[in-house]
């Protein structure tokens, strides 16, 4: 599942990756939110949100991370709810 942190490139720029609560199991929909991250790397301040299908999630994740962004959710606590 595409879950929790990803850190641009360039340091700028934060993902997180969050699975809506209330969606169907069987439909689920993903939150993506946009931050400015801060000089240490963590969420400065909220640009955006965007809602989308687990398969378009599933892909949006992958070439992130093939583009070179870096999962960072162990040092953010993961997953937030």
């Amino acid at each position: 599942m595409p879950t929790g942190w990803l850190l641009a490139p360039n340091g700028k720029w934060l993902l997180l990756f969050r699975r809506d609560p209330v969606s169907l199991n069987n439909l689920p929909i993903f939150y993506t939110e946009k931050w400015q991250a801060s000089s240490y790397g963590t969420p400065a301040k909220f640009q955006n949100r965007r809602a989308a299908p687990l398969q378009e999630t599933i892909e949006t994740w992958n070439e992130l991370l093939q583009s070179g962004w870096i999962n960072i959710s162990n040092k953010l606590g993961g997953e937030i709810e």
